[in-house]
């Protein structure tokens, strides 16, 4: 008769799942973009700018180049059908910029570091962020609409119009919440801020911003012309200047299709290094 034996308990500890492992994504997306608005609430100096800069950007370049809209190339003879898109777009930038400040400023707190050390997939701080400005776009979006509509701005395009906007608008943000994460994980400090704004005015001021590509000369021409950003503010005007066709939305289409996942990797491997 052989002896009972008693299991003895294993002395393996079960592995800690930890950022990178497998979760339930949505949830915890969605919690991190519910504090990320909750935080913007309590600091408006990191998002009134993105609504108020906008509007005065509509105001200011449609009274001081009101005359563009009497040049015989000009696409539109109703200069806000022009200036409204752009505003919304340069908007949606900063919207992505300010993920990138809030995420220096926990970096600098240590608050990131018991982020990274939850039991959570990695992309959950990516994707986070990033549900948190496509939320905080509306705000920007709507309202600078709605001064473009009481100033008389045009919309040909009808519904089609908002649709290639909101389009436009939600992948500038999202290209630019991933660029300003990129560099909030590589420097870790808020003197990365110069940098995330600076990307902002380079991406689209040096593209087709305040005139078309065909009355641009010399060296801007140029880089209008190869600036992806170029294509992504022409699928964004375009119900604002006629109706909207797939000629002139296709590029803007394809260049935020291969931007954002770029900036999505640069993004994805700056966290990389930051994990313990």
């Amino acid at each position: 008769m052989t002896a009972a034996t008693t299991p003895v308990p294993s002395t393996e500890q079960a592995p800690v799942e930890r950022i990178g492992g497998d979760g339930r994504v949505g949830p915890i997306v969605a919690q991190l973009a519910r504090r990320s608005v909750v935080l913007v609430t309590r600091l408006p100096s990191a998002f009134i700018p993105s609504v108020l800069f906008p509007i005065f950007l509509v105001i200011a370049f449609s009274g001081s180049f009101n005359g563009l809209s009497r040049l015989r190339d000009f696409p539109t003879d109703n200069i806000l059908s022009w200036y409204v898109a752009l505003a919304i777009v340069q908007g949606s930038a900063f919207v992505g910029v300010g993920a990138g400040f809030a995420t220096t400023r926990e970096i600098e707190s240590g608050f990131y570091d018991r982020l990274l050390l939850a039991p959570a997939p990695r992309r959950v701080l990516l994707l986070g962020p990033a549900a948190a400005s496509l939320l905080r776009v509306q705000v920007p979006f709507w309202m600078v609409l709605g001064a473009g509509a009481l100033g008389g701005a045009d919309m040909p395009g009808g519904p089609m119009a908002l649709v290639t906007l909101f389009v436009a608008a939600a992948g500038t943000c999202l290209l630019h919440t991933f660029w300003t994460l990129g560099l909030a994980f590589r420097l870790k400090s808020q003197r990365a801020a110069p940098l995330m704004q600076i990307g902002v005015f380079l991406t689209i001021f040096l593209a087709a911003a305040q005139v078309p590509l065909d009355v641009m000369t010399g060296w801007l021409h140029e880089v209008a012309r190869f600036n992806p950003m170029t294509n992504v503010l022409r699928l964004g005007r375009v119900g604002f200047l006629g109706d909207v066709t797939w000629s002139a939305a296709w590029g803007g289409l394809l260049a935020l299709a291969i931007a954002v996942p770029l900036a999505y990797v640069w993004a994805a491997r700056g966290l990389r290094r930051m994990i313990p």
